[in-house]
């Protein structure tokens, strides 16, 4: 007993007895225990008594699999008497919560499940043999001590959305330190009237000097109003996308032009060609060789001929690739301090190419240049972390199957960011994990 004790982490208890019972066609484990307790003390007065009045019916909770077998504990409580004040008194004990009938043990793997965002709130339900109302009191209870509202913010913050689908509407907002790298919020609509009402809570509104976003004007509303001395940042993935869009719109045009057999067709189709025409060239090795389907067979072909057989195509694919790599040039090379004119003088090149597709792609920059430039400021200065966050949000919605109920769904993606746990932080609750040992016995 004692190899079995220290094996499943009861080490303060003794195993009375093992049974094994079947339900639901699966072997259920049942294993009764007592603590080792010789003494306890008095609630009322203090005092330590070691005489035992009697002992409880058996408490059973569910513990940890053990052998992939479903485990429950018996646990057997006794009830001592205090001779100084006559007190009839229950012992606690560690292995459970008060009122609850799930181990403390395997409230801890759940919630270390629950940091997954690979596993959905059912197969976290099944594998640990509890129900799925269970799995939500736990996070709702660990998130207790979340605020409803953010009250200070860093000097930096990114704003954007994405699609939530909830009861509450199709898009949610996202707050984030960019610079830290943390989710600050999750907001159920980015309205601009509430946005501007949920910011009236903040404490420090003067004090941040940065708001990165993408170029939707609400949010530059919201930083006008509730943020009058920060600067707004146009995130570079944002407006980078309009001249990359501008050369897909040429290729696309050239590509329909041509007709579906014909060599320019295949050519301007091809997703490798079109990722390598895409790309700055002063970060592709021009002379290595790259394979491709070339008279019935696969070649090797250098990636310089490649792009110079695509580009000779046609003249205006050639002007505009020419185009893009103008305004890579300018975001790679300069800085904020000639950040303006140096992007003026693109856009007065691009009027002079007279290509339509990149015009429409330079006006959007020139309406948006003030806050272009800023994001030269500091490279820093990046929706990049928000992105990726936005990437994992889609796990979650898809693995989920979608969350109707917004005030769930913030949690779960509060928790699975950051860790909260009844303000427990994610590096304090690591270094918790480490002492305390979360079981899970499997077959090894």
């Amino acid at each position: 007993m004692n190899e079995i004790e220290k094996l499943l982490k009861l080490e303060e208890y003794k195993i009375i007895k093992i049974e094994e019972r079947e339900e639901n066609k699966k072997v259920k484990k049942i294993i009764y225990v007592e603590s080792k307790k010789k003494k306890d003390k008095c609630p009322k007065c203090g005092e330590y008594t070691k005489s035992i009045h009697d002992k409880l019916k058996p408490i059973e909770i569910k513990y940890l699999k053990i052998m992939e077998q479903e485990t429950t504990i018996n646990i057997v409580k006794k009830r001592f008497i205090c001779h100084k004040c006559n007190k009839r008194f229950t012992e606690e004990l560690s292995l459970n919560e008060k009122g609850k009938s799930i181990s403390t043990k395997l409230e801890q793997k759940i919630l270390k499940d629950l940091m997954n965002y690979n596993l959905s709130l059912k197969y976290i339900a099944e594998s640990n043999n509890v129900s799925a109302g269970t799995i939500r009191n736990i996070l709702e209870n660990a998130m207790s001590k979340y605020p409803e509202h953010i009250k200070n913010l860093p000097r930096v913050i990114s704003f954007d959305e994405f699609k939530a689908d909830t009861k509450e509407g199709k898009y949610a907002f996202i707050i984030n330190d960019p610079i830290h790298r943390k989710v600050l919020d999750i907001l159920p609509n980015r309205k601009k009237e509430y946005l501007i009402q949920y910011f009236t809570y903040t404490e420090n509104r003067h004090s941040v000097e940065f708001v990165i976003s993408d170029m939707y004007e609400p949010y530059l509303l919201v930083q006008q109003i509730m943020f009058p001395k920060a600067k707004y940042v146009v995130d570079r993935f944002h407006y980078t996308r309009y001249v990359m869009d501008a050369l897909d719109k040429i290729r696309i045009k050239l590509q329909k032009n041509y007709g579906y057999n014909t060599k320019e067709y295949r050519m301007l189709k091809n997703k490798k060609n079109v990722t390598l025409l895409r790309k700055y060239s002063n970060e592709v090795d021009w002379y290595t060789y790259t394979k491709r389907y070339k008279n019935g067979h696969m070649v090797d072909i250098l990636k310089y001929d490649l792009r110079e057989e695509i580009l000779a195509i046609n003249e205006e694919l050639q002007k505009g690739y020419l185009l893009k790599e103008l305004f890579f040039d300018v975001l790679h090379t300069t800085t904020y301090e000639y950040a303006e004119s140096e992007l003026k003088e693109w856009i007065s090149t691009v009027q002079n190419y007279g290509i339509e597709e990149m015009k429409e792609a330079a006006k959007t920059i020139e309406n948006w240049l003030p806050y272009i430039v800023n994001s030269f400021i500091d490279k820093r200065f990046s929706n990049g972390y928000t992105e990726g966050i936005n990437n994992k949000i889609k796990v979650i919605k898809r693995i989920g199957f979608g969350y109707k109920n917004f005030h769930f769904f913030r949690l779960r993606i509060m928790y699975i960011m950051n860790g909260k746990i009844s303000g427990i932080t994610k590096k304090e609750r690591n270094q918790k994990n480490r002492k305390i040992s979360v079981i899970s016995i499997q077959k090894t």
